[in-house]
């Protein structure tokens, strides 16, 4: 008998599948002519298309492959320009901005930072998120699954289109996911136990361990759950597991998880559309029309190569084509074999007219933003020339990266955090972070050559300030000039321990200012000593000359009243401080 938790999961999943059916045509035609080895419609392997439709089965429909390449290049655009293995792309801010001083919180953010890149480049993150961004550029909907591992602390796996059913929350958010996927009868026995098993998956398990069985998964909020107990059954979000053909009557397995494991991105979104649009439903009327040419242009010169043939009756049965054959005529026969009929095609023409629907197609994804640098051979290409060269097109992808921030990555780090915590993997918190919030802040080349406009305005400001203090000095006093290398320096992505906090420079020039003090203190001190030897060795040498000491004297006292370098000179060793300390605040000033 069936489980009343078992018919409420297939009812729900039933309905989700429904509401999903009518995506499946348009991402059936994107699998055909696009990614031929990647969508699973109907439940069926990706590998083996329905009965119905054999062209599918090794991309049939597929003559030109321009769409196909175009997408892989997105797709190592888009990784290499988000999520890339080579580069920081993410760093750990605290919200209110506490971490730009030194001290525990910026080494414990450092840390953990670290800890984040280290379990995921230790996990297969970065392989299954290429083939994620493969599955987005061309259905629009992706969805990578992510789950604890006992030997890499988690593992990844990216599902194809037509794999997963979604459901979203009054925000709009992806927060239910049905997943059908193929395990062996083996498979299932180690994962959940043999006495799991439907009677027939048992039987199978005897007969024929490895053949597949479909099994469904269905990950959604908890409706009832109590957040202060222990265990799975009291986790934020439930997972259900159970057999697909319905002969079991009760779920695989009944678990949890504390953050929602479908990390789901969507390239675009109309309106209140649980699925998303893409570059590939864009660019299929070109894809379709590509192929129509590409074979009508395979069919002109094969006409020209191999024309049809107007052949005697005389020669049936024994006319030889091959390159080099003797056929044999009786003398006199006039020519017999020629073609039927003169065929001229402009194959060069066709050629020009099938490059254009390449390039539009190319164009469409983004392939000239991301191959705008093939031809340059250097390798230190900085964020300021990508966003300078290919403004337009990143402007175009803004609010696709900001999408992708928001409905992927933020949740992946979460998640990550979430169970390197829950593992024991990360550094305990140190008392300074208490109640503060901790945020991500994007590095990325495509995230900061999005934010090289605003550096660009800062510095053009600056430039033209500073050529206005020509000829009015004082409008420098407009610009707080280390604000805005504490600006440049987050547009850029530079780390924090390499620009020193406001009180690091405090210190710093109080301690340059005193060093100088002492040096002027101990330079006018000399002077003084020197003046005094030498207004000593003078007096000794007039002999107790009235005339002669009195002079001396009389340029000592106006010396110390009226003369301008001496009075300076005093001024400064009285109030050593004071002068620096006024320049220090007319600067921040």
């Amino acid at each position: 008998m069936t489980s009343q938790r078992l018919r409420d999961a297939r009812e729900a999943v039933d309905f989700l599948e429904r509401q999903r059916s009518p995506w499946d045509e348009a991402w059936r035609d994107i699998a055909a002519y696009v990614l031929p080895r990647r969508g699973r419609m109907h439940g069926r392997d990706p590998l083996r298309a329905p009965a119905s439709d054999p062209q599918d089965a090794r991309g049939g429909r597929v003559i030109d492959a321009t769409a196909t390449r175009a997408v892989r290049i997105l797709a190592a655009g888009m990784q290499g320009g988000l999520t890339s293995p080579a580069r920081p792309w993410f760093r750990l801010r605290l919200a209110d901005g506490a971490d730009a001083e030194s001290g525990p919180a910026r080494r414990w953010l450092d840390a953990v930072e670290q800890r984040l890149y280290w379990a995921l480049a230790r996990s297969n993150f970065y392989q299954a998120s290429h083939a994620l961004y493969t599955e987005l550029a061309a259905f629009g909907s992706a969805d990578l699954y992510q789950e604890v591992d006992p030997e890499r602390l988690t593992r990844f796996a990216a599902l194809t289109c037509g794999e997963f059913s979604w459901a979203c929350d009054a925000a709009g958010r992806v927060d239910t996911v049905v997943r059908r996927l193929l395990m062996t009868a083996r498979q299932l026995a180690e994962r959940y136990g043999e006495a799991r098993l439907s009677t027939g998956t048992r039987r199978m398990l005897r007969k024929e361990p490895n053949r597949h069985v479909e099994v469904v998964h269905l990950v959604r909020p908890r409706a009832v759950r109590s957040p202060g107990r222990d265990g799975n059954q009291h986790m934020p979000f439930e997972s259900l597991v159970f057999e697909a053909d319905g002969a079991a009557g009760d779920l695989l397995h009944e678990g949890g998880f504390e953050e929602f494991p479908h990390l789901t991105a969507r390239w675009d979104v109309t309106g209140g559309d649980v699925y998303g649009r893409s570059p590939g439903m864009d660019v299929l009327p070109d894809v379709k029309m590509l192929q129509e040419m590409a074979r009508s242009q395979l069919l002109a010169i094969h006409k020209v190569v191999n024309p049809p043939m107007r052949v005697p009756t005389g020669f049936k049965q024994r006319l030889n084509l091959i390159p080099g054959a003797q056929n044999y005529v009786a003398p006199g026969q006039p020519e017999a074999v020629a073609p039927l009929y003169q065929i001229t095609p402009d194959i060069a023409a066709v050629t020009r007219k099938i490059e254009d629907v390449r390039k539009a197609v190319r164009e469409g994804f983004f392939n000239d933003l991301f191959l705008m640098f093939a031809g340059d051979d250097r390798s230190n290409v900085t964020a300021a020339e990508v966003a300078e060269r290919g403004q337009e097109k990143l402007l175009m992808l803004g609010p696709v990266i900001e999408r992708h921030q928001t409905e992927l990555l933020d949740p992946l780090l979460t998640r990550t955090y979430g169970i390197l915590r829950r593992a024991g993997a990360l550094p305990p918190n140190p008392p300074e972070l208490e109640g503060l919030e901790m945020r991500v802040e994007y590095v990325s080349a495509l995230a900061q050559a999005q934010r090289m406009g605003a550096a660009q305005s800062i510095r053009q400001f600056a430039a033209e300030v500073t050529a206005l203090s020509a000829t009015a000095p004082g409008v420098l006093d407009k610009i707080d000039f280390e604000q805005a290398v504490d600006e440049l320096a987050s547009i850029g992505g530079v780390p924090a321990k390499v620009v020193r906090s406001d009180a690091e420079v405090a210190r710093l020039r109080a301690a340059r200012e005193a060093d100088q003090a002492a040096g002027m203190a101990r330079s006018a001190a000399g002077a003084v000593q020197a003046l005094a030897k030498t207004l000593g060795a003078g007096s000794a040498g007039g002999g107790g000359g009235e005339v002669g000491g009195g002079g001396a004297s009389e340029t000592l006292a106006a010396s110390s009243s009226s003369g301008p370098s001496d009075a300076s000179a005093t001024s400064a060793i009285a109030r050593p401080s004071t002068a620096g300390g006024g320049q220090a605040t007319e600067a921040r000033a």
